[in-house]
């Protein structure tokens, strides 16, 4: 299992529990992935997006895209095609949140703007859906994608889904889950 520490640090942790410190890139290590040829992804929501090898010292994916510069990096997940699909958060409560994709070369596009506070990503098996945490309402959204990557349609999927929600997952029946960085309020 690996995972990202709010120190910049990038864990691996084994089956037998020990935690080994892989590197430490500085800012905040949000979302991890690894494509299809197990080269590491990590999203510095301070510092961009940091690709294989480790320990990087710089990013090595573009921090610009057209004329936005990447503001908060925060999750990614790969497709089949080798796709890397990003959340770039934006600032609170400005509604500047982003979705990207990258294609295997490193080109990145827009591909859904004026998103509220972007985080979790999860791709269904068909690869046709993807669904992602818009944080500061409480919401997750669900993209239809087309078969270029591009997004045909966008809809609320839920809301609200507890305070903050964060990441998300699909098990292998299509089962959405949802977890929240901050607890229930007092009483819920």
């Amino acid at each position: 299992m690996w995972a990202g520490g709010e120190a910049g640090q990038v864990y691996r942790i084994g089956r037998d529990g020990r935690v080994e410190t892989i590197a430490n890139l500085g800012g905040f290590c949000a979302g991890i992935a690894f494509d299809s040829q197990d080269r590491l992804f990590v999203c510095n929501t301070t510092l961009g997006l940091f690709k294989s090898s480790l320990p990087a010292s710089s990013p090595s994916l573009p921090a610009r895209i057209g004329d936005r510069k990447l503001i908060c990096p925060n999750f990614g997940v790969f497709d089949s095609a080798g796709n890397y699909f990003v959340t770039d958060s934006g600032h609170w409560k400005k509604h500047n949140g982003l979705l990207l994709r990258y294609t295997p070369d490193g080109q990145g596009k827009i591909i859904e703007g004026s998103v509220g506070y972007t985080n979790g990503l999860a791709l269904s098996a068909d690869e046709r859906l993807l669904y992602v945490v818009e944080s500061d309402t409480d919401s997750v959204y669900r993209f239809e994608l087309g078969a270029d990557g591009a997004v045909v349609k966008r809809e609320l999927y839920v809301s609200p889904v507890g305070r903050f929600p964060d990441g998300l997952a699909l098990d292998v029946e299509g089962n959405l889950y949802v977890s929240c960085y901050a607890s229930m309020k007092s009483g819920e």
